[in-house]
This record gives C-alpha cells, structure tokens and sequence, in this order.
C-alpha cells in the first residue's frame, strides 16, 4: 500500500517556525507561547506540469456489485500528480476487471481470465473479408500451387474495459490519490450464452488501468493492474496465485521495442491499440479464451493469436476496419487476382517472419528462473494455443468432416477430433507432427498432463534440450595452427571431448574446419580463382575432420582426447593472377573455426531415446545438432593474431536469432549441394559456410567488400555490413542475384520488429565509434565503389541514387566515395568519424533513436 503524503513532524515543525517569525514580525511582539500544529496542507505537482507519470492501483472495494478502486499517481520522483479530475488533456482512462477462472477436464488445465465487461459483436458486412487465393511456389512437377484463404465471420463474445467515462467516475480521496468507480455493476450484468459472469469473490480478480494523458506514448502513458482477492479482505494476489505466462521484459523485448517515446517513422515499439497498451497483464483482461473477431472468426485469445502472428497465418479486421494481415497473403492476392478488399493504404499485409523455427518455444517461453513464477504453464495444453499452430488454415466449413468422430469414437469437438483421430504428419501445421500416433499409442499425458509433468513440452522442446545436451557433451576447443608456406603444410590440435576421435565417432556427421587469411585489417575475398585440391578461393579453405581417410591431404593423430591434424597441398605460386589459396601463402595468417555436426534422435517422436544416434540409424528420425568453436590463430609460429574489431554484439544477435544460429538455407540458392572443399562449394555450399558465431568476423570472411564474382547492385550489396543493415531495416532490393530474376524477392523479405535506427538493438555502447571503419577497404558492387562508411550509411540511407542526392553529397563532401569508379577510394580517406562517431555531437547515437 502506498502511504498518503502528509507532513511529518519535522516539517511541520519548520514550517511552524517560519510562520511564527513572519507573525512576531508583523505584529512587533510575542505573547511567549508557542501555537498549536496547523493542518498540513496539500502537497503535490499539478498534471499539467508533471513530465512523468507513474500509476498504482490500492484498497479495492466491491459492495453489492459496485467495484471501487484507489488509483494513486506519482511522477517519477514519487511526488503527488494532482488535477487529474478536471484535466482536459487526457487522451484515455480506461479499466478493466475480470476473474480468474479455474477450467476443469483430463490433467491440469489452466485458468483463465473472464472479463465482467463484454459485448457479443456482429459481423460488419462492410468489414468482412471475402474469401481469395494466391500462389504459392510450385509442386514437383512444376505448376503453381494454388492456396485458399477462407474465413468464418459471425457473431463473437469480445471482452472490453470501461473507457467512455473518464474523469466523471473519479472523486479525489487525498492528494494523487482518485478513487475511480465502476460504471458495471457485477449484480446487474447483462447475461451472455455460454460465459459464466456470477461474480465469486473466492477467485483471484484483477483490475487494469490505462492511462493517456497529452497524447504521450512514453512518459505519461500508464499501465498498470492490480490482482486480489476479494473473499481474503481484498488483499493483493501473491505471483504464484495470480496467471502470466511470459513476461515482457524477460521474454517478449528480447527481439522487440519498449521505447515508447521514439516517434520516428520507423518506430515499432510493443504498444498497440493506438499505442496505449503496453503491459501483458493488461492485454489479458481482453485477449481471453472466448474473445473472437466476428469479421473473420479468428481467435484473439492472446496465446492463439500470439502464436499465429509469429508463425505468420494471423488475420483478423480491427475495430477501425484496418486488415491486420501477418501472413502477406493478401497483399499477394491482389498483385496476383486483384483482390478488391485489400486496401493499399489503410490495410497492413506484411508476413511476420520469426527469426527462430515456430517449434521453438523457448524463445518466447522462459525455461529457466528468469520468467515469471507460473512460467511453466506453457507446458499444459489448451485446444485453442495448440490449434493456433498445428490447425492453421483449418476451419469448420472447409472440414466439416471433422465435426464428426469416427465411429464408435468419443466426439471430442472439431479441434479434439482433429487432434485425436484426422491429423497427419502431412496436412499438420506443424509438418511431421505424428499427433493421431501419440494419442493410438497411448500417450495421452503428453497433452494432458498433470501439474507438474512435462506434458507436450516434453516434445516441444525435445530438439532444445537435446541441442543443449549434445553442445555441452561434444564440446571441443581449436588450439592455434602452426603455418608452414614453404611445405603448405598447416598443422593444429583439437581439445576432444573422449578418446574416440571425431573419424571414429558414429555420430559425428561432419566436423569442418575452415581457415580464412587474415592481413589484420579486414577480410578480403578476392577473385575466383580456378579450382585446386583443396577448393576454389584464394582466402578460404574448408576440410572435414570427419573423413580423414578419404581425403589425402589430411593426417589425423591421436594421443587420449587430443588429435593432431595435418593438413597438406596448401601451396600456391605467388603471381599476378588469382590462384587457389593465394592470400593464405601471402599473408602466412588468419583465423580458424570449428563447425560439428552431431546427428541427434529427433525426439519429438521419442523423446525417451538417447539424444545422440548413430548416422547411420534408421530407428528415429534424426537432425542435426550444431556445435561451434572457440576462434583460433594460424601462423607461422602459432601465435595469437589480433582479432578484427568487434562492432556487432553476439549476445544481441542470439536474442532473436538463438545462439549458434542456423543459417544453411539462407545459403542454399546456388550449388548449395557442392562440396564445401572443392570447387564452388568453396563459398556457395550451406555447410559450413555458414558461420556459426556472427559477430566474430567468421561471415565477414565471405562477405567482405570485394565479391569473388558475380558483383550485384549496391542494393543488393553482398557486403556484410551492406547487406545487414539492408535486411534488417527492409532496404534490400528485389531480384536474384542473377538475371534479375524476381522469384526469389519473397526469401529475402524479412520482418525485423525493433526500429531498424535503433542501432543498440545489435551494437553495444562502445562500438559504434567508427574509428577504424574508414580504414577498410572498398566495396566494390556491380556498377561501382563505395567507401566503407558510407556503404554502411547508405544501405539504410541511400540504397539507390534516386532521392538521395543530398546525402550522396553530404558523403562526398566529406571523403566518402558512392558509387565512384574502382579504386577511387583511398584507406583512411573517410572523415565520417569526426562528427559521426559515437559520443560526438552528430554521433551515431545522437542523430539515431539510440537506446541502450
């Protein structure tokens, strides 16, 4: 409870002797006797001069169905805000209450809020989404395979909170302190079918609160919520009696914004319904299990809807009659057919694409101690979340078919019948989910489970657990490799994790280690040269330490859990032509990295069998478990070379990407399938030429400012620092990388849900310094150069000359090159640094809505 701002003693005791001074002053004497203590009197800041505003809900009344509440407003310095009863400015005042119902069935289910304040909501005609189609790829014989989007409109419960009433319903009690009373009345509710409304004070209940006031998106914006229990003398709920699943700060601003106050165009805080509500527990006074939208059927049950936006199926009308599209079909639909319904302008038809596989629930969901204390309940299985991802697309009137059991079989509703008799590893949304073969074999507490149990987790996150598992048993560290040019011979040790050597182990599938040279500047790639024994670069090769006795150039000896390998033929006639391995002999140094494969059981069909399987096994299905290294030296005498600068945080990269992240199919458009050392597998092939650690330089080894071949447009620049920014800030241009061709424009589309100016949402305080950047070399794109600054300015700011002429200028003004004719720039040219760098007065992190 917070206390009321009276005065103490020792104020009142200053403010007694001042007012007595002032007395004996005026009135030339004293009669020698001390006055009594005055009333305090009213102590606090008036609204309309309060910069911040910070909200607690306290002593919570409910008296014959009348609900009362304490809302007691600070700033941020805990100073009474006084005035709220009359001001004008008030952008919003809006409260919910709601109960926490217990659900009843086969295992632990778990409760779930019923709001007091509901509507049943029609479907809008003039709203409503009609049916349409849309291409999507092609089948194996080469035709276009056509998909169908059906929606189920009709009437629909939706849960609300009050908001019509403002300040009306507000008295004052004490200085910022209001009490605000409930316009619903919990006696007098109107009866809606199917909801169960009595009020029972023996439930947990929770109150919300919204707070806008100058139209502020930040400082004087207010969520917050209060959950009690009204039969225990309205005392407030303990965490572990009350509902929240994930929390925002814990799960959910790993990958988004909370920075409500950046208003820039691309701004993209977590603040939705006009940016006034920005806590979970607020969201789930509304998003309950019954709510639907009544123009498309959708559930807006905030763990279905949460699932169906990030597995990018979502479609729901808002209440403005804004298409809120996440699955980029309807935009699709129009370019393809004409969709008449798709507004360009008011309608949003993006598809979300999540940064992880949708199977991985730990990404959203806290498996460890840092989540809120009901975090667990993920586990437990409710028919709407897991439709929300296995049934996407499913609905009664396409498969009416599921409506009805097969005979002599329990009718377990649409959802259930689907689940229990009609899914299949082929039409699931989950593609091999094996859910009928669960339920046939037994299984039935892998959903309905007891508190407690792992229930389906135990599959959902069987590929999580065996990963880290495997990561922590298989790993192994480089030492640093001795580099003889004159034999080509490069010689280095792998700390093993058992005395059976990778080669020996059934379960390693590949283990590549790959080398990279290095001048202690930057990477450079160079020509493509033409093929040789151990690939096709002149800076690069890749070897498997997993087939040593298929490849003759390479040794392996061992001596307990340590082997030496020695790798041969890495000679090269220096010349003026490119040759394989020419940067390797030159430079004599560079960096090495470890990428393991481990076959693994696939154990979301088993999780009882041990993680790791022979390769060669057919009793399971099996994936691959990534395993990456520390990042080694070569040299000639094994020494420790200085790393390249690190301007990229890893820790932010594994946010929303996980760590040791997968990237194979990002590399698998062009001779994927070659072999990673020879010929144009030497950089195309998926393995292992996708990095493992993202920071460290390792994708910079490729792409580095001077492409081997093929040059593209700057705005598809290949440039590592081009290309980043590019992706992540929605600046990439459309087209293959070769002939132009648009067919793969929707594989590079990807949703970033931060502000892509936001640059601390992937660098550290620190790196952004820009000191040694102009340093680089060049990068050299199809129609020119660009400077190493300014390509990484521009691939937000200047992605194609057109519009941009004022920044070009300002670049060239200042030693930058765009788009200059080869060789123009000169190292150390660039004065960027001077003004831009960070902690400058033009800063990187001035001029950007930098928040660390």
């Amino acid at each position: 409870m917070m206390k009321r701002f009276n005065f103490n003693a020792a104020t009142k005791a200053m403010l007694g002797a001042g007012l007595l001074s002032l007395l004996l002053a005026g009135c030339g004497g004293s009669d020698g006797k001390d006055g009594e203590d005055g009333k305090p009197g009213p102590v606090g800041l008036d609204i309309s001069q309060a910069t911040t505003l910070k909200a607690t809900l306290e002593d919570v009344k409910i008296d014959s169905g009348t609900v009362s509440v304490d809302i007691v407003l600070t700033n941020a310095n805990g100073v009474p805000v006084t005035g709220l009863e009359q001001y004008a400015q008030i952008n919003a005042i809006g409260l919910g209450i709601a109960k926490l119902t217990p659900k009843s069935g086969k295992g632990y289910k778990t409760p779930q809020w019923v709001s007091y304040i509901n509507s049943v909501k029609a479907a809008d005609p003039a709203r409503s989404l009609a049916n349409y189609s849309y291409t999507d790829g092609k089948d194996s014989a080469g035709n276009p395979m056509i998909k169908e989007v059906k929606f189920t409109p009709g009437d629909a419960i939706q849960a609300n909170i009050e908001s019509s009433c403002k300040t009306t319903c507000l008295t004052v009690v004490d200085s910022g302190v209001y009490r605000y009373t409930f316009q619903t009345n919990l006696s007098t509710l109107p009866a809606i079918e199917g909801l169960d409304l009595t009020y029972d004070p023996t439930l947990v209940h929770r109150i919300t609160l919204e707070l806008q006031t100058d139209g502020s998106k930040d400082a004087k914006l207010v969520n917050s919520h209060i959950d009690f229990l009204p039969s225990d003398n309205f005392r407030e709920a303990k965490a572990e009696e009350t509902r929240t699943v994930v929390d925002l700060e814990a799960n959910c601003i790993k990958c988004h914004s909370t920075n409500y106050s950046d208003t820039s165009s691309t701004a993209k805080p977590l603040a939705l319904h006009g940016g006034r509500r920005i806590a979970i527990a607020n969201c789930q006074v509304c998003h309950t299990s019954y709510s639907k939208d009544p123009e498309t059927g959708s559930s807006i049950d905030l763990g279905a809807m949460a699932h169906a936006i990030h597995k990018g199926t979502y479609i729901m009308v808002g209440y403005s009659g804004t298409a809120h599209d996440f699955s980029g079909t309807m935009a699709k639909a129009a370019a393809e057919n004409g969709y008449p319904q798709y507004n360009k302008v008011k309608d949003v038809s993006e598809r979300v694409t999540l940064p992880v596989s949708i199977g991985s629930c730990q990404s959203c969901h806290s498996t460890d101690a840092k989540g809120p204390v009901d975090a667990d309940n993920f586990k437990h299985h409710r028919g709407l979340a897991c439709a929300s991802c296995h049934m996407s697309g499913f609905n009664p009137v396409d498969n009416s078919e599921w409506l009805t059991p097969p005979e002599g079989q329990k009718d377990r509703g649409f959802v259930g019948n689907y689940f229990h008799y009609y899914a299949t590893p082929e039409i699931d949304g989950i593609p091999g989910a094996n859910l009928v073969n669960v339920f046939q074999t037994g299984g039935c507490a892998s959903c309905h489970a007891e508190q407690g149990e792992e229930g389906s987790a135990k599959y959902h996150l069987a590929k999580a657990n065996a990963t880290k598992l495997l990561r922590t048993e298989y790993a192994y560290k480089l030492e640093n490799g001795t580099f003889d040019a004159t034999k080509g011979e490069l010689t280095f040790t792998v700390d093993w994790h058992s005395d059976v050597a990778p080669h020996q182990d059934p379960k390693v599938k590949e283990f590549w280690v790959s080398l990279a040279a290095f001048d202690g500047n930057e990477y450079t790639m160079g020509p493509r040269p033409s093929n040789g024994t151990l690939g096709r670069s002149e800076s690069r090769i890749s070897v498997n330490l997993a087939k040593v006795e298929t490849n003759a150039n390479l040794t392996a000896t061992a001596n307990g859990s340590k082997v030496t390998y020695t790798l041969t033929g890495i000679t090269a006639v220096i010349s003026a032509s490119s040759v394989p391995y020419k940067q390797i002999v030159s430079i004599g140094k560079g960096f090495m990295d470890g990428k393991l494969l481990v076959c693994a059981n696939s154990a979301e069909l088993d999780p009882t069998m041990d993680a790791a399987i022979d390769c060669t096994s057919t009793d399971a299905p099996i994936f691959e478990v990534i395993v990456g290294s520390n990042k080694a030296s070569f040299s000639a005498d094994a020494s420790n070379i200085d790393p390249r600068s690190l301007v990229v945080s890893e820790a932010k990269c594994a946010n929303c990407h996980g760590e040791k992240a997968d990237f194979s199919t990002s590399h698998s458009a062009t001779h994927a399938e070659d072999k990673p050392d020879n010929s144009c597998g030497t950089c195309h092939s998926a393995v292992p030429n996708t990095a493992v650690a993202l920071a460290d330089g390792s994708c910079v080894a490729c792409h580095n400012g001077a492409p081997a071949h093929s040059k593209q447009p700057f705005e598809r620049g290949f440039d590592f620092k081009v290309m980043i920014h590019q992706i992540h800030a929605d600046r990439r241009g459309v087209g293959n990388l070769r002939n132009g061709n648009p067919s793969r424009a929707s594989k590079d589309a990807a949703t970033f849900p931060e502000n892509p100016a936001n640059c601390a949402a992937c660098h550290d305080k620190g790196q952004l310094s820009l000191t040694k950047l102009g340093d680089k070399p060049a990068f050299l794109a199809s129609t020119g150069e660009y400077s190493p600054t300014v390509a990484a300015c521009a691939s937000c700011h200047a992605p194609t000359a057109t519009d941009n002429s004022a920044v070009i200028g300002h670049f060239e003004t200042n030693g930058g090159v765009y788009n200059g004719a080869t060789g123009t720039y000169t190292p150390g040219s660039e004065t960027c640094a001077t003004c831009h760098g960070e902690g400058k007065s033009l800063g990187v992190d001035k001029v950007h809505p930098v928040k660390y």
